[in-house]
């Protein structure tokens, strides 16, 4: 996307910098509650045999979880290289390498040339993206069965919070910003493409939520 070209750039840079970081802080504490609550939800769905796809995987902490809870295969997109050898490196640490397989791009630029998998994740992703329509487009392109996804809460505290990340960016002059979209468009943009919500939980700035494709229901 050319209006994305400079601010998709700076997160790829921003996102390296920071992936050594997310490694640490994932041996430390494992997944957030955000994250679990997406496991357990998607394990009750059944996990069994399913093909993922993370969107923005990080250091691949949240497919790798869910592969191990059953999920057949996962492929992780990312902007930044750094973290993609991280989760490489974990994906052979915990014996996953013929699960796994990824891919380094800006995932909706990509999207056309990316198999269609049956649960796609989209952890914190949304907030980092500046076209949240043209996301949530690519993704359901790419998904079957099941979208599950966190993104921020729009409230003065969440705003104010991605003020003072973007002052930061912009002292350090990188071009990368955090962004509140609006939920009920986020919300209405997957529904109107044949998902429905199954799971809706809320924490003091995130909401995690889980679609289901109608005719899985």
């Amino acid at each position: 996307m050319n209006c994305c070209a400079r601010h998709v750039g700076a997160a790829q840079r921003c996102f390296g910098w920071m992936s050594k970081r997310y490694e640490r802080r994932y041996r430390r504490k494992g997944l957030d509650d955000n994250q679990l609550q997406i496991v357990e939800t998607l394990e009750s769905l059944g996990l069994e045999g399913k093909s993922l796809l993370e969107i923005g995987c990080g250091v691949g902490a949240l497919h790798q979880t869910l592969l191990q809870k059953g999920a057949d295969s996962a492929l992780g997109v990312d902007l930044a290289p750094c973290m993609l050898e991280l989760a490489e490196a974990r994906a052979k640490e915990h014996s996953l390498e013929q699960q796994t397989q990824y891919r380094l791009g800006d995932f909706v630029e990509m999207s056309e040339t990316i198999e269609t998998a049956d649960v796609t994740v989209l952890d914190k992703v949304v907030c980092c993206y500046p076209a949240p329509q043209e996301l949530i487009r690519a993704t359901v392109q790419c998904t079957r069965k099941v979208i599950a996804l966190t993104y921020p809460r729009k409230h003065l505290v969440s705003e104010l919070w991605n003020a003072i990340w973007n002052f930061g960016f912009w002292l350090f002059r990188s071009d990368f910003r955090g962004f509140v979209h609006d939920p009920q468009a986020i919300q209405e943009s997957i529904e109107s493409r044949g998902f429905h919500r199954v799971f809706d939980r809320d924490s003091a700035l995130w909401h995690t939520q889980v679609y289901v494709a109608s005719e899985q229901s």
